[in-house]
């Protein structure tokens, strides 16, 4: 039996930064092409970060650089009629910031991905949670090669592209270590370790080195389990219990998920025939414990328009297989249009605590039922109208949000019960006011 334990009454007042641009709970999607002008594999293209709400709704569009301003470069990106392997986006550890690999080149630049990397050098774009884009880091890697994804821990950031491999770089820079020599496609860090797909050789899903390697000579290995077949495209890892134990990944056009079990990654099924042509997913837990994915399909560039995003609720559970479930349409690319990648919207990383002279605002209360998981939230809701509950791990990373209809009580239910144990935060939030009490899972 877990227990959880509650710590003292800590209370902040929120800054500036609580103003979001990015919606939490929102995905994002990166689409090559402005749809004003026809589609030519090899040709750069102007690139859009497009912010969608659960319901598939377009809130807001994001272009990227095509021109040189100040220390940001441009950031254009090709379609492809062979692999589908180049502008896949990531989100940070922290869940704070995007990233997303390019080429500095000018739209309509012919066989950009074959370019060499002295002129055109390859660029890795980083989104902040407020929207703000910041295209400095140009490196002179992957001569003649793709650049496929890039992802940030920090100041830290790796890039993935053809025979290139992987590279460290730093926010800023335009130097590189190369890590490894074999090639690699989505880059994602969860808890701490860097991770890749890949299909180079019998290498499919890998971790790449020990922890996020800065130094040559690393290593790429097969998590044990998952099939050295395939096609794996993006993925993304939910912690269900002991860490980052289950898996969703868009591979050989279906979408399929694992789960890590006495060491060991077992299949728990796949979504999708192979002409569904699935190339990314992304997803996060909801409330109730349960995993809400997002993914595209349809993406062969076979016409004007090129991708769609799906949407459905894995209320399986840990180990169980989500074969059964059927995939909404929510999203259609539009004509002279590609959907290449998908990732969940960036959030505020949880706050720096400090002790407050208001011990008492809203009075917040938490109540823990150690036999069932679940901590019992109180408060008083007469001065909230916008309130929201949020829970954060160490890291930042949102686990658990409630907000809406379910507050109006004053009083809510959360379950733990799949989350790992260590220490968590569970903030009310009010306008430019939240409070938050600590607790601790064992």
């Amino acid at each position: 039996m877990k227990k959880i334990i509650l710590h003292f009454l800590l209370v902040l007042v929120a800054t500036n930064a609580l103003s979001q641009a990015f919606t939490p709970g929102n995905f994002v999607v990166v689409r090559i092409g402005s749809g004003a002008a026809a589609l030519t594999a090899g040709v750069a293209q102007p690139v859009y970060l497009d912010e969608y709400n659960p319901c598939g709704d377009l809130v807001r569009t994001i272009a990227l650089p095509t021109v040189l301003s100040g220390s940001n470069k441009r950031l254009t990106l090709p379609i492809s009629t062979s692999d589908y392997t180049e502008g896949y986006v990531s989100l940070s550890q922290d869940g704070s910031q995007l990233a997303l690999a390019g080429y500095d080149a000018d739209p309509g630049t012919a066989a950009v991905s074959s370019s060499a990397s002295t002129t055109v050098k390859r660029v890795v774009g980083i989104i902040d949670q407020s929207g703000a884009v910041n295209t400095s880091t140009a490196l002179s890697a992957f001569n003649g090669q793709s650049i496929r994804a890039a992802v940030i821990d920090g100041t830290g950031i790796w890039a993935s592209g053809g025979s290139g491999g992987v590279m460290y770089a730093t926010l800023g820079g335009s130097t590189h270590t190369q890590l490894t020599t074999t090639t690699a496609r989505n880059l994602v860090v969860v808890n701490g370790q860097l991770y890749a797909t890949s299909t180079s050789g019998s290498l499919r899903i890998t971790t790449v080195g020990t922890g996020l390697p800065v130094t040559t000579g690393q290593t790429m290995t097969n998590l044990p389990g998952v099939p050295a077949t395939g096609s794996p495209y993006q993925l993304f890892m939910i912690n269900a219990g002991t860490g980052s134990d289950v898996l969703y990944v868009a591979d050989d056009n279906q979408l399929k998920k694992y789960s890590l079990s006495g060491g060991t990654w077992v299949s728990n099924g796949a979504i999708g025939a192979l002409s569904d042509k699935y190339r990314a997913v992304t997803g996060q837990l909801n409330a109730s414990g349960h995993v809400v994915i997002y993914a595209i399909r349809r993406n062969d560039n076979s016409t004007g328009a090129s991708g769609e995003v799906v949407t459905f609720t894995d209320n399986t559970g840990y180990n169980a297989s989500f074969a059964a479930l059927t995939p909404r349409l929510i999203v259609r690319a539009n004509d002279q249009q590609v959907f290449r990648s998908i990732v969940m919207a960036p959030e505020p990383v949880a706050p720096s605590l400090a002790a407050s002279a208001e011990p008492s605002l809203y009075h917040l209360q938490l109540t823990p039922n150690a036999a069932r998981d679940q901590v019992l939230v109180t408060f008083d809701n007469k001065q909230l109208s916008k309130a929201k509950v949020v829970v954060t791990n160490v890291s930042g990373q949102v686990v658990r949000r409630v907000e809406g209809a379910s507050l109006q009580s004053g009083r809510l239910t959360i379950d733990l019960q799949g989350l790992i144990t260590g220490v968590y935060y569970v903030t009310l939030h009010e306008g430019k006011k939240a409070i938050t009490k600590k607790l601790v899972k064992l």
